[in-house]
């Protein structure tokens, strides 16, 4: 498969050219689709499900609100579309207001609005069959009312559960809903492992992440220097409980031969105080030798850590939809994570990985150390989500989704 470079006023889009069944949204044959993302910015969970698009022949094009400070461009470069000078004017008051809150940029994703004329363009440009918009937010609202002014079919993504609770019925929440997409896809089933007094919308569909198979369990080495290698992923931010996970390597470090590689994102003031404390505690409890802490990767520097590791813990509370673990899985590791996560269910309890309660400290070791003690179980359990990946996390189950979607749009 090769791909062909298209420019179409800038650099936004590429098309997969080894497409032979090709389909129109209505899935009829010798029609090239043309599929739009609009996100606040281009995650590396999306990358498997733009390559998907490439590789089965279609035309995909990405709009970002911004650019983020790490992203992997090896598949598609995403058109920076911005927002508005009146809301860049409002937002420069509102951070100074708010300079000490870590959350505060995030005010731009519920309330942020686009510069209109130059979105509008792009959108025509592009002409899309279908075209994805990310959360319920004004950004989204503008993007759904140029999408019914030239009659093209908008879903919405968002990371709300499948199966959630009530939905809040008041004016405020009403409104929103109206003003934006009411066909909804979400990589996150459920919270918690019972659905059972939750309820669903008939207009939401689960369509989980995205992976790519990227080592086979028979090509994998494990236990490098005789050492039981553990990697965590993610921000340095206090809701990841690096502390805790440090706590806990270095308790079981007294009884069995472990390391554990932390890497993880340092993008601001906040992000870089939390990674000075934590590298501190590792020097003052002089843990330098089994715990190492890594910054700012790329994506090969992460799959370079996957290889070398045993096992993938993720100790995270309020996680709502990690893929960290699922790039795990794909090259054959075991995973363990808290149950205060979107996608939990990803983990297959005692099959490939163990789900530790939220918070719990004593927990978490005692699912560590389940697998420290029973290398065996690693290669079983590596495999299993091996096979996960394979089986479950594949191109064509979405394609397949998002094809019915359009059908009942219709």
């Amino acid at each position: 498969m090769w791909i062909v470079y298209l420019k179409c006023q800038g650099e936004w889009l590429y098309r997969g050219t080894k497409g032979i069944f090709w389909v129109s949204r209505i899935g009829k044959k010798g029609y090239i689709m043309r599929i739009l993302y609009i996100a606040p910015r281009y995650h590396t969970n999306q990358i498997a499900i733009i390559d998907g698009w490439i590789r089965h022949g279609d035309t995909v094009g990405f709009l970002s609100h911004y650019e983020g400070c790490i992203e992997d461009y090896s598949s598609i470069k995403p058109i920076v579309v911005g927002y508005s000078r009146a809301f860049l004017f409002i937002e420069r008051f509102y951070l100074r207001i708010n300079r000490k809150k870590e959350n505060a940029i995030d005010f731009r994703l519920k309330y942020g609005f686009p510069p209109l004329i130059k979105l509008n363009k792009l959108i025509k440009q592009f002409s899309p069959d279908m075209l994805i918009t990310r959360e319920r937010s004004i950004y989204s609202i503008f993007v759904t009312l140029l999408c019914k002014l030239h009659k093209y079919p908008v879903i919405l993504y968002n990371q709300s559960p499948l199966w959630g609770e009530v939905v809040k019925e008041d004016l405020s929440h009403k409104i929103i809903r109206s003003l934006t997409p009411s066909y909804r896809i979400t990589p996150v089933f459920c919270y918690g492992k019972k659905v059972e007094q939750k309820r669903k919308d008939d207009k939401a569909f689960y369509l989980p992440f995205l992976m790519e198979p990227h080592l086979a369990p028979s090509k994998k080495s494990y236990f490098g220097d005789g050492y039981i290698h553990v990697l965590a992923i993610g921000k340095y931010q206090e809701r990841k409980n690096h502390f805790m996970l440090i706590e806990v390597i270095e308790e079981l470090g007294k009884r069995y031969p472990v390391r554990l590689v932390i890497a993880g994102e340092v993008s601001n003031e906040f992000h870089k105080r939390y990674y000075n404390e934590i590298k501190q505690y590792i020097l003052s409890r002089h843990l330098d030798t089994i715990v190492e802490l890594k910054v700012n990767l790329s994506r090969n520097e992460i799959f370079n850590l996957y290889k070398q590791s045993d096992l993938y813990v993720l100790a995270s509370t309020a996680e709502p939809a990690s893929v960290s673990h699922l790039e795990a899985m794909s090259f054959s590791l075991p995973v363990i994570l808290g149950e205060d996560n979107g996608t939990a269910n990803y983990v297959e309890e005692g099959v490939n990985g163990f789900i530790f309660r939220d918070n719990d400290k004593e927990d978490l070791k005692i699912k560590i150390e389940n697998l420290l003690f029973d290398r065996e179980q690693i290669l079983r359990m590596g495999k299993e989500s091996y096979r996960l990946v394979c089986e479950k996390y594949q191109f064509v189950s979405y394609y397949t989704k998002i094809l019915e979607i359009l059908e009942r749009m219709d």
